[in-house]
């Protein structure tokens, strides 16, 4: 009876964890193990994805693959094909006006061939346009905005960015961005009055930054400047910022600050602009923050905030340890739910660079639309790692993740809560945010991938329930098992709700129709449902 009472036990969480974590539509697509993975865009009716592979045989030609999937990852035209242009490769894309966009460019030089490739979402027609004229740099970002395109790139260390139009072939190019000790930070499209926003980062006459926030038309012209030149108290700058989308006819800047020149970071600021360019700033330290040590066990944690409340009683500032980047925001109709990691940074040179503030100087891409983007030029510690650069290829990076740090903030400034999880002192080499935060109603998930296994914690109203919860990678269909799964192909991104979406490449084992064992190579998309309240602790089952 006792060996009974063990087993369904350990029976009932396993079905408790497993309820959490449902795995709830899937769709395949026949792939090598370790193909090229697609790339997602969102929809508005559901995702695109896409990829180019290899023609079978011995040709060295490309084929794009391209499918829409609707909500149930259901497909109405199925996978179709398109040849690209030999010797090019795809090297950016975007989503606009309902129809895809892809560029492609042939080598890696700097003055290298181009030509954009759009589907039509109507006909899935294909159309070509050739993109000549541009400057020579290398690429940094590629979007497309009312049937223009808007390339950024990096030319002799300087920022540049250009609007090509494909309809009359014209080229513009944005003036004042062109300069020394100049970064972009950030470029965001603005279709609903055909401008852009670019967030620029540059030394100002006295050597401290100052950030610009400028929005320009699509021939270039420069419609409004907002200039950030004085910020906070001496030496204090901004770190890093994410430029968020307009509303209620205004907009705001979240991100980090602290001492440039130290490489210190201090905490979190909210810069508030109105519909008239006006601004006005709001800083929070780890004063503000009584759970920023809460992924920490009790007795550590209890230390870490005596030593806060008496540094603040001193009027001594309270450095954040290590670095502390801001990861993404979501925007309900009373606050913004804001996410940022703290983490370690060592190069392969073997040095730890603690509070490394370029950390957040390298361009910010859109991966909200773009699900879970890894850009293909992009380096995380602020320079770029280009395909025809040696050198710069030798230096990776390693990232220790520490600890995820969560706030609810609310419109006005005020800190409704803040929290935070472990990471375990996670290692890796990706440079772009894994993490996942996902917002559903008073509920907060952070979901990411680790070796395989699915880990999740979930905060309601602020209070944490749970965890680095562990589910294991699943298949809906359980007369199927999975062989072999690719580890490095796995991604997993929010999609809407309490919805996400995992993709990678796996080998799957099944039964024919002559009851005989088989395996199939694919690149799958699942569909995950998470539902934190399912969750039982312990303490109720003992």
């Amino acid at each position: 009876m006792k060996q009974f009472l063990t087993i369904f036990l350990i029976l009932f969480f396993w079905v408790s964890g497993q309820a959490q974590v449902k795995y709830i539509a899937r769709t395949e697509v026949p792939s090598n193990l370790y193909d090229t993975p697609f790339e997602m865009m969102r929809l508005e009716e559901g995702i695109a994805a896409f990829r180019t592979i290899p023609e079978k045989g011995l040709s060295f030609k490309l084929l794009l693959q391209y499918i829409r999937l609707d909500f149930n990852l259901n497909s109405n035209d199925g996978l179709l094909e398109y040849p690209v242009r030999p010797g090019f490769d795809l090297i950016g894309y975007d989503y606009a006006d309902g129809d895809l966009y892809l560029l492609f460019q042939k080598g890696s030089s700097l003055n290298s061939e181009k030509y954009i490739f759009k589907i039509d979402s109507e006909t899935n027609q294909g159309f070509e346009f050739n993109a000549d004229n541009l400057l020579e740099f290398q690429l940094l970002e590629f979007l497309v905005e009312n049937n223009k395109a808007i390339f950024m790139g990096d030319a002799d260390g300087r920022p540049a960015v250009q609007i090509f139009d494909l309809e009359d072939k014209s080229v513009h190019t944005i003036q004042g961005i062109y300069g020394n000790d100049t970064q972009i930070l950030q470029l965001q499209k603005l279709p609903e009055i055909d401008a852009i926003q670019v967030v620029i980062s540059r030394k100002g006459q006295y050597r401290t930054r100052e950030i610009l926030i400028n929005t320009y038309d699509l021939l270039g012209n420069l419609l409004r400047e907002i200039r950030v030149d004085e910020f906070g108290e001496e030496n204090q700058e901004i770190l890093e910022g994410l430029l968020l989308p307009p509303f209620d006819y205004r907009q705001a800047m979240i991100g980090s600050f602290g001492l440039d020149r130290g490489d210190s970071y201090q905490g979190m600021y909210l810069m508030d602009i109105n519909e008239f360019g006006e601004f006005d700033f709001k800083t929070y330290t780890l004063i503000d923050f009584p759970n920023f040590y809460n992924y920490l066990p009790e007795k550590l944690r209890e230390k870490r905030i005596q030593e806060i409340i008496k540094r603040d009683e001193k009027g001594k500032t309270n450095n954040i340890r290590n670095v502390y980047t801001i990861r993404s925001v979501r925007t309900t109709d009373d606050a913004f739910y804001i996410y940022f990691d703290h983490l370690n940074v060592i190069n392969s040179r073997g040095s730890i660079r603690p509070g490394y503030s370029q950390f957040g100087r390298y361009y910010r891409y859109d991966q909200f639309n773009r699900m879970g983007y890894s850009p293909f030029f992009d380096d995380a510690m602020g320079g770029v790692r280009y395909p025809n650069n040696p050198v710069a290829a030798q230096l990776t990076s390693e990232f220790q993740y520490i600890s995820a740090h969560f706030i609810k903030l609310g419109k006005e400034g005020n800190v409704v809560w803040d929290n935070s999880s472990t990471y375990d002192d996670f290692s890796t080499t990706y440079p772009q945010p894994f993490g996942e935060m996902a917002v559903v109603g008073e509920d907060l998930y952070h979901v990411f991938v680790k070796n395989l296994t699915v880990k999740m914690s979930y905060f309601k109203k602020g209070e944490k329930v749970f965890e680095n919860a562990d589910f294991p990678i699943e298949l809906i269909n359980e007369e199927e098992r999975i062989r072999e799964t690719n580890a490095n192909s796995i991604q997993l991104v929010h999609w809407y709700g309490p919805y996400f979406l995992m993709t990678g490449t796996q080998r799957i084992r099944f039964l024919d129709e002559n009851n005989k064992e088989q395996t199939r190579e694919v690149f799958f998309i699942t569909k995950i449902l998470v539902d934190g309240d399912l969750y039982e602790p312990s303490e109720s089952v003992d």
